[in-house]
């Protein structure tokens, strides 16, 4: 800054003109305004600045509200979701088991009633109705019929995949129990080729017609 009697250079910090020998106040070098608008930018900067803080404070607390209440959102997400979770796997648990356990009842009387078709089937009570009445001979072929269905309405109700297999086999053995095997022991006696090969189609006719029953009552029942 120049000095305002000589135009000399001032020493502002002493307010002094060494060329002039002349000492200045502030007023007289106009220097008050330039504080008073320095102190307002001062002023103006740090409140500029205080509101900048304030506005980084706030969105930090924001932020971190957000993080807080996602971290429980999710938490209580996961917590739900594994609540469901579990409820199903109980419920399938349970399902399995009665599953299984209604299955393996339905199998053990599908033995039971098999077991039970083999002792009449050894023991000849059945034998003893075959005297040559035709009546006899249609009831023993109705009890391998009947022998299917329940063993298809079983199978049926447990899900059992060989109750078809296991009631054709059952009454084949029947057949060939009650049937064939006296044939064979006394020699085809009294028995014409005419007769056999009747006897032969109609036990084939049944036997197909079992099988049939407890096929279809096992897929459609």
């Amino acid at each position: 800054m120049n000095c305002p009697n000589c135009g000399g250079l001032l020493n502002l910090e002493k307010r002094y003109c060494e060329y002039c020998n002349t000492k200045f106040t502030d007023a007289e070098l106009g220097l008050l305004e330039d504080k008073k608008v320095e102190k307002a930018d001062v002023k103006a900067t740090e409140s500029e600045k205080s509101r900048t803080e304030k506005l980084k404070e706030e969105l930090e607390k924001e932020r971190d509200n957000r993080k807080k209440n996602t971290s429980d959102t999710s938490s209580n997400d996961i917590a739900t979701g594994a609540a469901v979770m579990g409820m199903f796997g109980l419920f399938s648990g349970i399902r399995g088991f009665f599953y299984n356990l209604k299955r393996t009842v339905c199998m053990i009387l599908l033995v039971v009633l098999e077991g039970l078709f083999a002792f009449l089937m050894i023991s000849g009570k059945v034998t003893e109705l075959l005297e040559g009445d035709l009546q006899d001979f249609v009831a023993v072929n109705l009890l391998i019929i009947v022998n299917a269905i329940l063993a298809g309405v079983i199978s049926r109700i447990g899900r059992v995949r060989a109750g078809t297999a296991i009631v054709g086999v059952f009454n084949f053995l029947f057949v060939v129990w009650v049937f064939v095997y006296p044939m064979i022991t006394t020699n085809f006696a009294g028995q014409t080729p005419q007769s056999v090969a009747i006897f032969a189609v109609v036990e084939m006719a049944v036997l197909a017609l079992s099988v049939l029953l407890s096929h279809l009552i096992y897929r459609r029942y």
